[in-house]
């Protein structure tokens, strides 16, 4: 409840014994990522697996165009960006047509009658994505329209800023996309004023959310509150 979330954003800032600037931003719903860059080339790429190993899905990457094979600018020479492969609704939606239409024209090639329960189509945007991503034939990733936006970072030689916003920033002159609708606010009444805004838009976003993320802005804070 906003009276529940209120207590623990004053938590946060009793804990942190100061005010706090909060950053705001989309849960998109998608496959978890994390590429790792090696004096600003791309060296490899792997989904979250368990949490400790994950598959290495680098030659599938090379085909979503929002991820760079080479960093802009200067960043770190060692870099782990994390972020999200996901899959807008109107692509998601077309992908399967797409799928359909391939069983129905195998069927008429071998003259036989079409089977629209032998068309494998996906569920919902995040298993299409994920499912796209995870093909051990990167061909097949290439057809498909997946996005990636950049939230955070792993390993890093050095963090190129203060505070988040800072940090977000840099992504985006690496060469990233990041969320659309990050925004930074002062207090809870904009934190909860954020959840508002974005609940009246989520319907009108081309992909799926399930949720909104909250974050420390400055990162010495983060480190002292911890996660």
């Amino acid at each position: 409840t906003p009276e529940e979330f209120a207590a623990w954003a004053a938590k946060v800032e009793r804990d942190a014994n100061r005010p706090i600037r909060w950053l705001c931003e989309l849960k998109i719903d998608g496959l978890a990522l994390n590429l790792r860059y090696e004096r600003g080339v791309l060296v490899s790429a792997a989904t979250r697996g368990d949490g400790r190993v994950g598959e290495d899905v680098t030659p599938n990457v090379a085909h979503i165009a929002d991820i760079p094979a080479k960093l802009a600018g200067a960043p770190p020479e060692v870099l782990e960006i994390r972020g999200e492969v996901y899959m807008e609704r109107a692509a998601f939606a077309d992908l399967n047509t797409r799928l359909m239409d391939d069983v129905r024209a195998a069927a008429e090639a071998k003259g036989e009658e079409f089977d629209p329960n032998k068309a494998r189509q996906f569920a919902n945007p995040r298993n299409a994505a994920a499912g796209s991503l995870r093909q051990k034939d990167a061909s097949v990733t290439a057809k498909r329209p997946l996005r990636f936006w950049a939230h955070g970072w792993g390993a890093a030689s050095a963090v190129p800023g203060a505070t988040q916003q800072q940090v977000v920033d840099a992504l985006r002159e690496w060469g990233f996309p990041v969320s659309a609708l990050f925004r930074r606010v002062e207090d809870t009444r904009g934190l909860l004023g954020s959840y508002d805004a974005i609940g009246e838009a989520r319907p009108e976003l081309p992909y799926e959310i399930d949720g909104v993320v909250y974050k420390v802005d400055r990162l010495d804070y983060q480190q002292r509150l911890g996660f």
